[in-house]
């Protein structure tokens, strides 16, 4: 018999977890939900759903590419973000081609978990409402009356969750589902409201809100406001070259440019003896040294961390002990260095290295690290390679008030990554000449010869024909990221830094300046601090070469296209 209940557990790869993860006695395991999802299925007489778009709130609308694609034109499938903290509007709009009956199913997302099988992440909604069509009991307060309940609760409300309307809501996740249908009239519009917001699974703690808004984080982050990687350098593992190497040249040049920082990725583990010691070689140290002190001599901030370490991604708890040992070195080797040096844990943790696996790892690296730098900034982030829609899962240690959040956004990837094989073991990286912002003058028809992905076509499609406003390459995809990253800042008082964004220059320069400058005047508009990849490798914005910026850059990040300024004191500065 299917098991549709979360259920409690308290151990997950062997270490204690501190965030939403659990496991039920029927071997799901439970994660805190980052986002909600409904689906709509229409039956054969309505011919096709169309023109669907989100209308309200901030999601997504797509086919569902598990259904034959000649069933996808009947279906569409519908994700928005959510947080547990607080109820979310959203809505999304259709059209029915013809007359008929389209099913709407409320559920949760698909995520596989370690082991097989799905997450179990649980998602609430509330005051339902179609215009267009009818539904009934929209706010739950007759039960499931006039729902399909295949395993879904009806829930009262509490002091820590209010219903939007009445005292009643329902909790559903991906098998425990609502579903009614809609009778709907052809060429009518149906516009589907919904109030959605993530439940807190069994034995959820709720990590400390920070009430101060003058922490040493937050002093630190206004020292990390615009920044440059240091990309393909230190971190190459040894015996392989990547084309790059940075000089004080390229620090001095960054600091005439306007940048007030870099980060400077690290490939620490490849330069360690044995364990359980795992000595960083002092030669090695000296190769760091070489960047880091010339940048903090010229005024510039210095973010190091470690970067691409994938045996540990892989095995976090196995590889734990060499994590630890590593960084008590670097926090011993720069324990005297100015507050102008943070450490960042771990470049985008990514497979079994998940947020709620990472975090009483990172938590005792912190601990440790302390013991030699107690107030230094330490940076670290959530996994799914930093993803800000991570960061609800994230559990910074309550009580350290120097720790700065940070996240990566490359959104919208199709077009931030274009033509970037490396990015992807399909077609769809292959597809080139995608602008910024869009929609396109003319509709971009990509070779019929690539055998590309469903989810890829559609993005394509709506690439093509959406507006501005609703366009999946254009300023709203910015937009809706920064205002994630702020909503869960504002809510917990941490400082959140990204400390990773840009475009690989396949991408045609126009469209290249208008996506950097879109996304610091969002990222500046919501005082968060940001640091491109990269300052010369291949996301360039130094072009080496010719001894200038690649065209644009220099104005999209720092408004001026006539020649470098020193940098100046932010605006977003009190």
């Amino acid at each position: 018999m299917r098991r549709t209940t979360c259920m409690r557990s308290v151990l997950v790869h062997g270490l204690l977890v501190s965030v939403g993860l659990t496991a039920s006695a029927a071997g799901e395991a439970t994660r805190l939900a980052s986002s909600a999802r409904f689906d709509l299925t229409a039956d054969d007489r309505v011919g096709a759903l169309e023109h669907g778009q989100v209308v309200a709130g901030e999601g997504s609308i797509e086919r569902p590419n598990w259904v034959p694609e000649s069933q996808q034109i009947l279906s569409y499938t519908v994700q928005f973000p959510v947080v547990h903290f607080g109820w979310r509007e959203v809505a999304i709009r259709f059209t029915p081609r013809s007359s008929g009956s389209v099913r709407l199913s409320l559920m949760g997302p698909w995520e596989q978990a370690p082991g097989g099988g799905i997450y179990c992440q649980e998602v609430e909604w509330d005051a339902l409402r179609v215009d267009g069509a009818r539904i009934e009991n929209g706010g739950f307060e007759q039960g499931d009356a006039g729902w399909e309940n295949s395993g879904a609760k009806i829930l009262e409300e509490t002091r820590d969750v209010r219903g939007v309307e009445g005292k009643r809501f329902a909790r559903t996740w991906h098998n425990a589902t609502l579903s009614t249908s809609l009778q709907v009239t052809g060429g009518q519009p149906v516009t589907i409201h919904a109030f959605t917001r993530a439940a807190r699974p069994a034995g959820f703690r709720e990590p400390r809100r920070v009430e101060r808004r003058d922490t040493p984080a937050h002093r630190a982050a206004r020292r990390f406001l615009r920044g440059a990687n240091l990309g393909n350098g230190l971190e190459v593992p040894p015996g392989q070259n990547w084309g790059v190497v940075y000089t004080v040249s390229d620090l001095e040049q960054i600091r005439a440019e306007g940048f007030d920082h870099v980060r400077i990725p690290i490939g620490w583990h490849h330069h360690t003896g044995g364990g359980p010691e795992y000595r960083i070689r002092q030669d090695f140290f000296e190769k760091v040294d070489g960047l880091v002190q010339p940048a903090l001599g010229l005024g510039l901030n210095v973010m190091i961390n470690i970067h691409h370490f994938d045996e540990f991604t892989s095995n976090p708890a196995k590889l734990a002990p060499k994590f630890y040992a590593i960084w008590r070195q670097i926090a011993e080797h720069y324990a005297d260095a100015p507050e102008g040096l943070a450490f960042e844990l771990l470049n985008e943790p990514k497979d079994a290295a998940t947020t709620e696996v990472v975090n009483p790892i990172f938590a005792e690296a912190v601990r440790q690290i302390r013991k030699s730098n107690p107030s230094r900034t330490i940076a670290y982030g959530p996994g799914l390679w930093n993803a800000i829609s991570e960061l609800p899962r994230l559990r910074v240690p309550d009580h350290d008030l120097n720790l700065l959040v940070t996240v990566h956004c490359y959104d919208p990837f199709p077009f931030t990554h274009q033509g970037a094989s490396w990015a992807g073991n399909n077609d769809d990286r292959k597809v080139v000449g995608i602008v910024f912002p869009g929609p396109p003058e003319r509709p971009l028809v990509p070779d019929p010869a690539l055998r590309l992905t469903a989810g890829f076509r559609n993005w394509i499609a709506a690439y093509n024909s959406n507006p501005p406003e609703t366009n999946p390459c254009s300023p709203a995809v910015l937009r809706q990221a920064a205002r994630r990253i702020r909503e869960w800042s504002n809510y917990y008082g941490r400082p959140v830094y990204l400390g990773e964004f840009g475009v690989y220059t396949t991408a045609d320069p126009t469209s290249r300046a208008n996506y950097y400058r879109a996304f610091r005047e969002v990222l500046e508009a919501e005082g968060i601090g940001w640091a491109i990849w990269d300052w010369k490798a291949s996301f360039i914005y130094w072009n080496e070469a010719e001894g200038r910026p690649e065209p644009g850059m220099r104005e999209a990040l720092f408004g001026t296209a006539t020649s470098p300024r020193e940098f100046k004191r932010s605006g977003l500065d009190p």
